[in-house]
């Protein structure tokens, strides 16, 4: 029987703390009234010990042989793709036996240390697995480390705390971002697949870079648990692979729906077999060029050249194409940042579990953030500290109201690709509107970082995040360097065995470019 006594496990506020709790909220309490509901409160609390003495349910972790390894030395990695190696092998047999993964450092890998390519402590160590890698450790995969990454996921190249990860290509340029270590260590052999994260084109756009092979699945295909959120409506995990084949058997093994999962979607998300149809090319297809996606994004000559090139490639194959407009497709980066905005601050106000979803949530990476928010804040990624104090004075001075237009227009924005799609397979733009950028020698400051941020990698990519549409980058060539150029290809929800199918008939023309 449970001991009596005065207050439980919680204890309550002192009336002072009251005062200031209602002052947050712009409620007005006097000392008196403070005092008065003081033993209230104290009752409310009881609710709260008997959560705390309910059995917390436990998910096992997936059977594996799990060393956590340790940081690479330059010599190992001279590409600077990994923030840390690992030996966690799952098993012995499946679709994926043998093959090794590199999972960017925000996908949780049980045991293995997490650090968001952050500084912020203390370090999370996850006791459970991204549903993700709990499929690929299932299919006997192997985690051979944790790939660098932006800060807190923040960024286009060179933002992580522990330096940029350089293009294989050419070693003088960006990998992308923020999944940049995900698609260096691809490029330069050390992985033969990769997990990166996609919300604003994360994956899409470092594959690019890098001459390889990323999808970003239809919202919600891919279950999300164990990521490190940004915002559960625009959050994607996704394969960088070296081929489209290898890709679409990643995708078989990591899609489908899952209980824990936080994404809130409309209507069922079961896997399609991505494989099968590969070889079935594209003749009587019809594709249609997103026109602002070109020269009015700021498509740069050498990119345009070869997504004409890979244009031609389909049509030669039996494809026709068309133009279609998008007219809100160049305003897609505006509407998302001031979405992310507002979104950013309801994550880690919520200590990294966001709001209104009925996805499980895993307690001691919430108190983990939180306990990182207290003590290292000052350590926050540039981006996100100016978006927390652009919002609050968006929510003071203007009363938050245009994290409602945002959300309308990005809504305004499926609608119009949607339309796009009606009567064609898929839509095609160029991944990227320039080919990777030349890294900086020297230290970055806040104010440098975020200009070199707010570039144009993500024009192309992020309009698909917000809407939820698959879509798919192949390399098409090279650019200017003779670093190389993606094409985009984008389908309708749950279109992804038609993106592989003409990623296929592009890869087997061009080829790949990594390495």
């Amino acid at each position: 029987m449970r001991p009596q006594r005065v207050y439980g496990h919680l204890r309550p506020p002192t009336p002072e703390q009251l005062q200031e709790y209602a002052a947050r909220h712009h409620i007005t309490l006097s000392p008196g009234q403070a005092v008065e509901l003081l033993p209230t409160v104290a009752g409310m609390l009881s609710v709260f010990d008997t959560i705390d003495e309910l059995p917390e349910p436990v998910v096992p972790v997936v059977a594996a042989t799990r060393d956590p390894g340790r940081a690479p030395t330059a010599e190992e990695d001279p590409y600077n793709a990994f923030i840390r190696f690992c030996d966690v092998r799952g098993a012995g047999e499946g679709p994926l036996a043998g093959v090794r993964v590199a999972v960017k450092d925000c996908i949780a890998v049980a045991g293995v240390p997490m650090t968001n390519g952050s500084r912020m402590q203390p370090r999370a160590v996850p006791a459970e697995d991204a549903v993700v890698v709990e499929r690929l450790l299932t299919a006997g995969a192997t985690i051979v480390g944790k790939a660098n990454m932006e800060d807190m996921a923040m960024g286009g190249g060179e933002g992580s705390v522990y330096g940029a990860a350089r293009n294989p290509v050419d070693p003088r340029y960006s990998g992308g971002g923020s999944s940049s270590g995900s698609a260096v260590a691809v490029a330069a052999g050390m992985a033969d697949v990769a997990l990166g994260a996609d919300e604003a084109g994360s994956v899409r756009i470092p594959a690019a870079y890098c001459g390889l092979v990323g999808m970003k699945a239809t919202h919600g295909l891919v279950p999300s648990y164990g990521l490190t959120y940004m915002d559960h409506t625009l959050d994607h995990i996704g394969p960088i692979t070296t081929t489209v084949a290898d890709n679409a058997r990643v995708l078989q093994v990591i899609a489908g729906p899952d209980w824990r999962d936080a994404q809130w979607v409309r209507g069922d998300v079961e896997p399609d077999d991505y494989l099968s149809g590969i070889g079935d090319g594209v003749a009587g297809r019809t594709f249609a060029v997103v026109e602002e996606a070109l020269a009015p994004i700021g498509c740069s000559p050498d990119v345009l050249t070869a997504f004409e090139q890979a244009c031609a490639v389909l049509t030669a194959a039996g494809a026709t194409i068309r133009r279609v407009s998008i007219p809100l497709w160049l305003s897609a980066w505006p509407i998302e940042s001031a979405f992310l905005t507002f979104a950013i601050r309801a994550m880690l106000d919520s200590g990294g579990a966001g709001y209104g979803h009925l996805g499980r949530i895993d307690v001691a990476a919430t108190a983990t953030l939180a306990a990182q928010l207290r003590t290292s804040a000052d350590d926050l990624a540039a981006v996100e500290k100016l978006m927390l104090m652009t919002g609050e004075h968006l929510r003071d001075a203007y009363l938050g109201t245009h994290y409602g237009k945002a959300q309308n227009l990005r809504l305004e924005l499926r609608r119009q690709v949607e339309r796009a799609l009606d009567g064609n397979d898929l839509l095609l733009t160029p991944t990227t509107p320039t080919v990777a950028w030349e890294l900086l020698e020297h230290p970055v400051g806040m104010v440098e970082l975020v200009d070199r941020i707010s570039g144009d990698s993500i024009l192309n990519t992020c309009p698909l995040d917000l809407t939820g549409h698959p879509a798919l980058t192949v390399p098409a060539g090279t650019g200017e360097h003779g670093l190389p150029v993606g094409l985009q290809l984008i389908g309708p929800r749950l279109g992804e065995a038609r993106l592989y199918q003409a990623g296929a008939v592009v890869e087997a023309a061009l080829g790949g470019t990594a390495g």
